[in-house]
């Protein structure tokens, strides 16, 4: 089991993992943040080190220092991830709050973020780097895709597929079946009765396809 994590990236993800991890009692080590300015400061006790580069703390990941990317949007997520890989570093861990319930035969994948009171029901296959905020409800037999985000109290009914690079916003509801194609967007509180096509750009009660600019 790793001692430590370090984490990658300054946003508001970055405090709720901080706030996670201690709830876990992991270490955290300190924030990797490319952001000069902020070098040297601290947040929650806990230092930025330095860049993302930084090859004095790069250096450091391994079987006793693990990694943890708080960084959004996903865009960024991804190119972290990317260079990473590049450095032959191992896979990021996952955040996962004490309090999220997560039912028998339940597959996670790497590096996700999942906030406060996430229930997550038998059977749902979750994918690599989603970040499902806090009270976000899946129900059974549910997918979800890699590079997903679920904005806080969002609930996803059974049997729904949400495949790779969507997002949807905060309070949103889907019905069971529905279909959710890549790098869809749903807006805040938008109830999605219906399959939702690949980039789409849906909002409303019930929701509906809108002019993208």
């Amino acid at each position: 089991m790793h001692k430590g994590v370090i984490i990658f990236g300054l946003c508001h993800l970055t405090k709720g993992a901080l706030d996670i991890f201690q709830k876990n009692n992991v270490i955290v080590y300190g924030i990797l943040e490319d952001e000069t300015k902020r070098h040297g400061t601290e947040i929650h006790n806990i230092p930025i080190l330095g860049a993302t580069d930084d090859s004095n703390f790069i250096d450091l990941l391994g079987e006793q220092c693990a990694s943890f990317i708080a960084y959004r949007p996903m865009q960024k997520r991804k190119n972290c991830l990317n260079f990473l890989i590049a450095q032959q570093k191992p896979t990021p861990i996952s955040a996962i709050h004490p309090s999220a319930t997560i039912a028998e035969a339940v597959q996670l994948g790497h590096g996700n973020y999942m906030g406060a009171q996430v229930c997550l029901a038998s059977e749902v296959t979750i994918g690599n780097y989603c970040v499902l905020h806090s009270g976000v409800i899946i129900e059974p037999e549910t997918t979800i895709h890699d590079w997903v985000e679920i904005g806080a109290g969002s609930i996803i009914g059974d049997h729904v597929t949400i495949e790779e690079d969507v997002f949807i916003g905060i309070g949103t509801t889907i019905i069971p079946g529905v279909t959710i194609q890549k790098g869809a967007s749903i807006g805040a509180g938008s109830v999605v009765l219906g399959n939702v096509k690949s980039g789409d750009l849906l909002l409303g009660n019930p929701a509906k396809s809108i002019q993208q600019p």
